[in-house]
């Protein structure tokens, strides 16, 4: 689903990769969810500590593909039904 969005989406005037992506989306459910936690950077700017889908449980995971699903649907992104085409691509 990230990688769809990726393809499809700039974000903020560039495209953006998968990893980015999927910190933006990642961040976004710790947010509505917890609520943000931003912190200085080592060497100036910010770190947005989000969550990691390898620690999330299966409530997280849905709750993040619904997230995404939804996002890209107000957003105009067309995903693919199938696993086996996104794995071709």
């Amino acid at each position: 689903m990230i990688t769809d969005v990726s393809r499809q989406v700039p974000w903020h005037g560039a495209k953006r990769n998968v990893e980015a992506w999927k910190d933006i989306f990642t961040a976004a459910l710790r947010s509505a969810n917890h609520g943000l936690d931003v912190v200085p950077g080592l060497n100036g700017g910010f770190v947005l500590l989000g969550m990691h889908t390898s620690k999330m449980s299966k409530t997280e995971m849905g709750d993040l593909m619904t997230f995404i699903e939804a996002w890209g649907a107000e957003n105009g992104v067309t995903f693919r039904d199938e696993p086996e085409q996104a794995l071709a691509a």
